[in-house]
This record gives C-alpha cells, sequence and structure tokens, in this order.
C-alpha cells in the first residue's frame, strides 16, 4: 500500500509540490506549517550593487513594487521554481544554481558579481562569502503555525513528510512531542542533511535526496511511500 506523503510547506509552495507528486501517482495531504506574509521594506539603489541574489521563490512573489527597480539587474537565483518566477516578474536571470548559495557563488569567474543584493525571509540561513558583499532586505515572513488536523492525522496514521527547511524540521519534532505523536511511524524526506539534522532520532526512516531539487525530494519520497 502507498503511504501518504504530507507536505508542510507554505501553501503556494505546497500546491506545487502536490501537484508533482500526483503527476507521479502519490496520495498527498496539504497541511502548512506556516503562513507567508510580506514585510514592509525600502528597496536600496541598484546602482549599489552588481546583481540580485534570490534564494526562494517567495522572495520574488511577495517584494511587491520594489523589485521593479531591478530588472536592470542580473539575477543569480536558487532552483528552477526561483528563477521562473523572477522570469515571469520581468527580471534578468543569468544564472541559476541547484545546489544552494555555496556552490552558486563558487560558480562563478574570479571578481564577478561581486555586490550583491539579497531578497530573503527574516528567517534565513545565513552566508557571507569572502570574496562577496551580501546587503540582505527582508521582503516577508514565514509565520509558524501549529500542527494542523490533517498533519495530525496522517501523523497518527504513519505518512512520508517531506521538508524544506530546517526551521520546519525543528517545528514538526516540537509538535509532534507536544501531541505526544509517534515518530517511529513515520519517514522523513529531507531537502538537504542540514534539515535532516534538525529534525532529529526516533523517525522510522531519514532520508537524504541527492540533490536540493523538488523533482529529487519526490523522487526520494516515491520511494518511502512504497516501503
Amino acid at each position: 500500500m502507498t503511504r501518504s506523503l504530507l507536505i508542510l510547506r507554505p501553501f503556494d509552495g505546497a500546491c506545487r509540490t502536490a501537484k508533482n507528486a500526483q503527476e507521479m501517482g502519490l496520495p498527498v495531504i496539504i497541511d502548512p506549517l506556516f503562513a507567508i506574509k510580506p514585510l514592509d521594506w525600502t528597496p536600496p539603489p541598484a546602482s549599489q550593487f552588481d546583481a540580485l541574489l534570490l534564494t526562494s521563490v517567495n522572495a520574488v512573489m511577495h517584494a511587491g513594487v520594489g523589485l521593479e527597480q531591478y530588472k536592470q539587474l542580473p539575477v543569480l537565483a536558487i532552483g528552477e521554481v526561483t528563477a521562473n518566477a523572477a522570469k515571469q516578474a520581468g527580471l534578468n536571470v543569468v544564472k541559476t544554481g541547484d545546489r544552494g548559495v555555496k556552490e552558486l557563488l563558487g560558480s562563478l569567474q574570479a571578481g564577478q558579481y561581486q555586490r550583491l543584493l539579497r531578497l530573503t525571509g527574516k528567517e534565513h540561513i545565513d552566508f557571507t562569502p569572502p570574496e562577496h558583499i551580501i546587503t540582505l532586505r527582508h521582503v516577508y515572513q514565514a509565520r509558524a503555525l501549529p500542527l494542523g488536523e490533517k498533519a495530525h492525522a496522517a501523523l497518527k496514521e504513519g505518512s512520508v513528510i517531506a521538508l524544506y527547511s530546517p526551521r520546519a524540521a525543528k517545528i514538526l519534532a516540537c509538535e509532534m512531542d507536544r501531541h505526544g505523536l509517534d515518530r517511529s511511524r513515520s519517514d522523513i524526506a529531507a531537502l538537504s542533511p542540514n534539515i535532516a539534522k534538525a529534525v532529529g532520532s526516533g523517525w522510522k526512516m531519514v532520508k537524504t535526496a541527492e540533490r536540493p531539487s523538488d523533482d529529487a525530494l519526490l523522487s526520494l519520497a516515491s520511494q518511502l511511500c512504497c516501503l
């Protein structure tokens, strides 16, 4: 019997993942642990930067009219979903990475795009390479939600859980303990090793995707759902 895939990421991203998972024949349950809220922010002058760094599609979706100021800047994007959203917003995507910020910046030529403006969420993973000057602007916030009824039922029965961030992993672990749910009934499909570490122990299995992409994570989740 194929177990359900529980998707806890914010609603818009969860719907994209669910669509891809359903096309693979997986039963899906969506019950977000976060709600995305745009933040007021002041766009610095585009002339201060060599490129725009986007590490999440939420930055594109929630930056608002301030994004208009950066249409002439080259854009470095993490993930195809982020890159496609940036292109649809009229931005000039010149490079897309699928293994994280460190790898993307490491692939640049020496001295290329040294001054970067990074639009990101209020809660994010900092990365400050010595070769680049990164200016941060928080354009959205992911507000944590309590574990929903659908997620509670799925976890009580046992499911495969797709995790996309260390923060989600830590909140899930705390919610499992708060509700007295048995971790050993469920498997974790983690987008990266740091997410797998953050979710803690006691699960039936914790596996990490071969690379940090939605396709790789769903491939892993598909295997776990059929075990």
